[in-house]
């Protein structure tokens, strides 16, 4: 399709080349003053389309893309002034004030009578200019083409003061915006039935015409309306438009939020068909490291969680922040290349996965805000004070810990606000304030306060009573926790086990619940903090059978000699083992691995080199830790 500009603005020539190789430049000719409309939005947007139609008159099979950039203060709309005294006059209104730059596309083919438009608002705050200012400007007389009489580019480091929004929108073509216009021109529609699933992205896949149709927000038997762009492609990403005929394994779901949120992917997805959906995830992984004996690999079916909802023990929410109303909330639910600092907070009421405590505590959170005048931190300018309120539970204690997470910018005074809180959470046993200056969108605890109560809850597993500190690491499903760690102890009891070792223990839970079948426990993590709270839970458990080395494990492993135990248990983080803690742990020949693993992806790259190092898996068993969301737990036993 051939595409023209109906502009022949310069700067806007140079942002659409940023998005096509090629296209023709045909300004309209139009005297934008013929337009008497009022309001900006409505001006920009009529003015735009006038000109695209002008231009589609001789090339109707064309898409033509025309634009227009008004500034509006007072309600007055500043077009391209007529001459330096009214360009002058422009810009002394602008010193010193906020204005806003409106940008109308449209977008239109004459032939197929379609027509999109859309546009952007920026805010503009200008320093208060002197004379000398304006006229050192007037004097370079690039003014006359520029709505406003200026051009961000010319005058960003001596007028502005501050901008929010797209700055291309002020150059004059906000480019996202455009972007997802022309994407939405460009495509094509398909009626398909959905017909696979594929997580962890959560994706619907349809086949059709010799293409996979990849479909977010869609399920398998799902009868959908999907729109997209042609591609050679085989596989293509499409947009789902409508739902003709939903999956039988649909349900209405229970969060009044869900779909805006990033907290959860699948509440309206069937409990039972997440559990079948997850275990085929796991079989395409096992598929793609053990092709030819995948199929042999005794992989049970999903544990369910104990818990479908309210079963996270620990939740961050963010503050957020619009105009001057304050919100607790998550980030929202976006595209997977989109930048975390781009994410925007959705506000939330409850939250179906955290606690039925935080629709009572978020009411109060944001009144401390409130009260306290001190800004949100906003992650793309980096300033403000409140970030995060952390809500830690002990599913089977009741306990309760609240840590509220700011910057260093302010001090609190939180006593009468801490018996306020009590009135709503009387069983509070711990409340802390941390103080955390890092720019990521992280909790880091690095300074902390103690303001209420104890400074751990407690949680109890298998008759075991463990510690939490803000900082501890804990399984944050815990009664599937429970689960997993039943599983472990019987089948270390199955086996006999005299010693067994523990890498990446965290706070020690799984060594500890060993503790009761094995002669004896060793855990090892490299967190100081982890093998504190690990000695702790010991402790106050009364072990004598177990200890606890800090240490990484490419570290500890070559000290251990080869017979000193014959029980391995691997729980490590996301990424798995290191290729060296590998080769490592095969060098030491012990007898059996119970391999616990929240990524399938690396639990199947390392049984990989297990199995060529002559272990072999005896079962699987995956677990759910996290309903509505695409992670699955998976226990490994292997013997050699």
């Amino acid at each position: 399709m051939k595409v023209i500009l109906a502009s022949e603005s310069p700067r806007r020539i140079h942002l659409l080349k940023k998005i096509f190789k090629s296209f023709s430049v045909i300004p309209s000719g139009l005297d934008e003053s013929q337009f008497l409309e009022e309001n900006p939005v409505q001006y920009a947007l009529k003015a735009a389309e006038a000109k695209a139609r002008a231009v589609s008159e001789d090339y109707p099979d064309a898409l033509v893309i025309a634009a227009d950039t008004v500034v509006t203060i007072d309600g007055l709309i500043l077009g391209k002034p007529k001459d330096r005294n009214e360009a002058r006059n422009m810009l002394q209104t602008l010193s010193g004030r906020t204005h806003q730059v409106i940008t109308a596309i449209v977008l239109y083919q004459k032939d197929q009578d379609r027509l999109l438009s859309d546009f952007e608002t920026s805010q503009v705050t200008f320093k208060p200019l002197t004379a000398e200012d304006i006229e050192t400007y007037l004097d370079r007389n690039t003014y006359g083409d520029k709505a406003g009489a200026y051009a961000i580019q010319e005058v960003r480091d001596k007028f502005l003061e501050r901008l929010e929004g797209d700055y291309h929108n002020v150059v004059g073509l906000p480019l996202r915006k455009l972007r997802r216009l022309i994407h939405k021109f460009l495509e094509q529609k398909l009626e398909v039935e959905i017909s696979s699933f594929i997580l962890p992205d959560g994706l619907g896949a349809a086949e059709a015409e010799g293409r996979t149709y990849l479909v977010a927000g869609t399920y398998p038997k799902d009868q959908v309306e999907i729109a997209f762009e042609l591609s050679d492609r085989k596989t293509i990403p499409a947009r789902l438009i409508s739902i003709i005929n939903p999956s039988p394994s649909r349900q209405p779901a229970s969060c009044p939020h869900f779909g805006l949120c990033g907290g959860c992917s699948f509440q309206d997805l069937a409990y039972r068909e997440q559990l079948n959906q997850k275990k085929n995830y796991l079989l395409q992984v096992l598929k793609e490291y053990f092709p030819s004996s995948y199929r042999y690999l005794e992989v049970e079916e999903v544990l369910p969680s104990p818990d479908e909802y309210f079963y996270r023990n620990k939740m961050e929410f963010s503050f957020g922040q619009t105009n001057r109303e304050v919100f607790l909330g998550l980030k929202e639910k976006t595209r997977k290349k989109e930048h975390k600092r781009d994410k925007k907070v959705v506000q939330l009421e409850k939250c179906h996965i955290s606690t039925p405590l935080a629709e009572k505590l978020f009411p109060v959170f944001t009144e401390l805000v409130k009260k306290s005048s001190l800004p949100v931190f906003n992650l793309q300018s980096k300033q403000g004070f409140f970030r995060h309120l952390v809500i830690r539970e002990g599913k089977q204690t009741g306990d309760l810990m609240l840590i509220l997470v700011t910057t260093s910018q302010a001090e609190l005074q939180l006593d009468s606000f801490t018996q306020d809180l009590l009135k709503v959470v009387p069983n509070l046993k711990s409340f802390w304030w941390v103080e955390n200056n890092r720019i990521a969108d992280v909790v880091s605890f690095e300074k902390t306060h103690l303001i209420y109560g104890q400074p751990a809850i407690e949680e109890n597993l298998l008759g075991f009573r463990f510690k939490i500190y803000p900082a501890s690491f804990f399984q944050t499903n815990p009664r599937a926790a429970q689960v997993v760690y039943s599983r472990i102890v019987e089948e270390a009891r199955r086996l006999r086990t005299q010693s067994a070792l523990g890498l990446y223990c965290g706070s020690g839970a799984i060594e500890i619940c060993l503790s009761k079948v094995a002669g004896e426990v060793v855990g090892v993590d490299w967190d100081a903090a982890n093998i504190k709270t690990a000695k702790e839970n010991a402790e106050i458990n009364n072990l004598q059978n177990i200890r606890f080395w800090e240490s990484s494990v490419e570290a500890v492993l070559p000290e251990i000699y080869r017979g000193a135990f014959d029980l391995l248990v691997i729980d490590p983080p996301r990424a798995g083992i290191s290729p060296r803690g590998l080769k490592q742990i095969v060098s030491l020949k012990i007898p059996n691995i119970i391999y616990v693993s929240c990524n399938p992806v690396t639990l199947a790259r390392d049984l990989k080199v297990l199995t060529d190092s002559g272990y072999q898996i005896n079962r699987l068993i995956p677990v759910d830790f996290f309903p509505h969301t695409p992670h699955l737990e998976v226990m490994a036993f292997l013997s050699r």
